[in-house]
C-alpha cells in the first residue's frame, strides 16, 4: 500500500469518526407540517416509565417526544411532542405556546406546563387525549 492511499485511508477514517460523535446542530431539521404529522402519528406506548428524546429542531429550538407513564404503564401514558426551552428564554419569545397539562403521576394526574410549537399546541389542552 502506498502512503497516499494510507493518509487517504486514515482521513476517511477520522472524518467518519468525527461525523459519529459530532454535537448536534440547532438547524432547523422540522416543518410544521413535520410537527402536525407527528402530533397526529398513532403509535403504541412504551410498556414501562417514561421515555423521551429529540425528534429534531424547529426554529432554531430542540423538539422532545416524550411519554409519561403513571403506575399503570401503558395504559396511563401521554405522549407530548413540546419545545425544550433553553434556560435564559421564555416560551413566548422563541414562538411558542404555554400550557397546562395534566400528567400522570402514580395513581393520579398533575398539572404541568409545557411550551408547544404553535402548529400543534392545539393537540394538547383542556381537550387534549
Amino acid at each position: 500500500m502506498t502512503a497516499n492511499i494510507k493518509v487517504f485511508i486514515i482521513s476517511m477514517l477520522f472524518i467518519g469518526l468525527n461525523a459519529c460523535v459530532s454535537p448536534p446542530t440547532n438547524e432547523d431539521t422540522m416543518t410544521d407540517a413535520d410537527l402536525i404529522r407527528a402530533a397526529e402519528q398513532i403509535e403504541p406506548a412504551p410498556a414501562e416509565g417514561d421515555q423521551q428524546w429529540v425528534i429534531g429542531y424547529h426554529h432554531g429550538t430542540e423538539v422532545i417526544k416524550s411519554f409519561q407513564c403513571s403506575d399503570l404503564c401503558p395504559e396511563n401514558t401521554l405522549r407530548i411532542i413540546y419545545y425544550n426551552v433553553p434556560t435564559d428564554t421564555t416560551c413566548e419569545s422563541i414562538g411558542g405556546v404555554t400550557k397546562s397539562i395534566l400528567v400522570p403521576i402514580a395513581i393520579t394526574v398533575m398539572p404541568k406546563d409545557y411550551c408547544f410549537p404553535k402548529a400543534i399546541a392545539k393537540y394538547w389542552g383542556s381537550d387534549s387525549r
